[in-house]
């Protein structure tokens, strides 16, 4: 696939369908266990299941540095011709995560409870949170390396490999939560959606081990000759797409304490499936994002600035109208989408539907702020990725979900992320106004393309 020489938009359509098909199935490891879950153990099932969400965040976010941090160093060197650079940012990147790996498989294993409770688990919970992440915890080393693993794959040209991988593994999430959970089955509850999800990822892994048997793999380890810098680099370009998952799942903890201290489990299980919506929405819109990437990466390191400018008026495009398309979702079905993730009590009931409804209000500008911390990592901005990334995951929520319930109460904390997401945009407007390759094509300095 020609980046720098092929139609723009049929190159990116064909990326954004194999990306936005890999982040559906992606999604579903967790909507899948929670709807499961939320059914068989009821509200309680959902709520625990919320203070489990920050630890898909860590593996995700530190998949992300790696795997996006190294695959935009690795498009760029290649669009400058420098292919032994390229595979020394891969191998620097795959042996850090392999050691990151074995380091957090550590922590889940044998921190477990203190962990969970600082997500926001209480005695009434902590049973069920530990049964679902005990699987989870002895298959880091698959759910990491397989999100590194895919930015490489995808960047190497080869993006369908990577959506066949997560279209099995989901498949085989779904179809073991569906007998592992329920009595029909084996009936274990959370601890077989726990199961079925670390199944469904080694099976994911194994399809993506496949690739580097085909004569097409450009993907080759080479000892790196400045393995430090080389990291610090990958780090650099990779920190902020990090960052808006850590910070996501640092909202959640967040979300989960306000929530269990000023209101209880009913409502802390309405925030489950409403973090659930948004973490597929979020996922989604990573999706945009990856398809952006290697398009926008390859150009800009071939000094193509003005399909790197259309590349911009493309996402922008993309992500609005899949924006708008969620906010409606929420809007109009609140009911029926409380009713997929749980078995719904009278007193969820009261509640979720506006809560959805108003957080819902997110959705029609995430995507924007989301995309564009991908897009800023490609043309080597990645102060302004990283600004976007802490004032939607970090400075903003945090305080509005503290201010908010005190000021106006605890319903008002649902405004917490829709207000984020309005301040947080205008600043990303503003950087994208100033990237360096608008309409005009303002060059870049050389130093940029000079041999790292």
């Amino acid at each position: 696939m020609d980046l720098i020489g092929g139609d723009l938009r049929r190159i990116f359509a064909r990326y954004l369908a194999t990306t936005l098909g890999s982040a559906v199935v992606d999604s579903i490891y967790i909507s899948v266990d929670l709807i499961c879950v939320g059914h068989y153990c009821g509200p309680d099932g959902s709520a625990a299941i919320s203070c489990v969400s920050p630890v898909w965040s860590i593996m995700i976010a530190l998949g992300l540095l790696l795997g996006v941090g190294g695959s935009v160093w690795l498009s760029n060197r290649r669009g400058a011709g420098d292919e032994t650079a390229a595979r020394q940012y891969f191998t620097v990147s795959m042996a850090v995560a392999a050691v990151l790996s074995v380091a957090l498989t550590l922590v889940y294993v044998f921190l477990q409870e203190p962990l969970l409770r600082f997500f926001g688990a209480d005695d009434r919970l902590l049973g069920l949170a530990v049964e679902y992440v005990q699987w989870i915890a002895w298959t880091v080393p698959a759910f990491l390396m397989g999100i590194v693993l895919s930015s490489f794959i995808r960047n190497d040209g080869a993006p369908g490999i990577c959506a066949v991988s997560l279209l099995l593994g989901g498949g085989v999430n779904m179809v073991g939560d569906v007998f592992f959970v329920f009595d029909f089955g084996l009936g274990l509850g959370a601890s077989g959606a726990g199961m079925a999800t670390a199944l469904g990822q080694l099976v994911a892994i194994g399809v993506l081990g496949t690739y580097f048997f085909r004569k097409s793999c450009g993907l080759r380890l080479s000892r790196p000759d400045r393995g430090a810098e080389m990291l610090w680099r990958v780090c650099g370009a990779g920190f902020a797409p990090a960052v808006v998952d850590l910070t996501f799942g640092g909202t959640v903890i967040l979300f989960n304490r306000q929530i269990m201290s000023l209101a209880g489990a009913t409502e802390l299980a309405v925030f489950g499936t409403v973090s659930s919506i948004a973490v597929l929405c979020q996922n989604l819109f990573y999706g945009v994002g990856q398809a952006v990437q290697p398009i926008v990466s390859a150009n800009f390191g071939a000094g193509e600035f003005g399909r790197v400018a259309r590349m911009r008026r493309l996402f922008l495009e993309s992500s609005l109208a899949m924006g708008l398309v969620f906010c409606l979702l929420t809007a109009l079905l609140p009911r029926p989408l409380l009713r997929l993730f749980m078995s719904v009590s009278r007193a969820v009931a009261a509640v979720g539907p506006g809560a959805l409804r108003v957080y819902g209000l997110s959705f029609l500008i995430m995507g924007v702020n989301v995309v564009a911390t991908y897009y800023l990592e490609s043309v080597l901005r990645p102060r302004q990725s990283l600004v976007v990334s802490l004032a939607r995951g970090v400075v903003f929520p945090s305080g509005l979900v503290l201010l908010l319930p005190a000021c106006l109460g605890v319903g008002a904390i649902w405004w917490a992320m829709p207000l984020t997401e309005l301040l947080t945009l205008g600043y990303t407007l503003y950087a994208l106004r100033r990237d360096g390759v608008g309409p005009a094509a303002v060059c870049v300095p050389p130093s940029r393309f000079e041999k790292p």
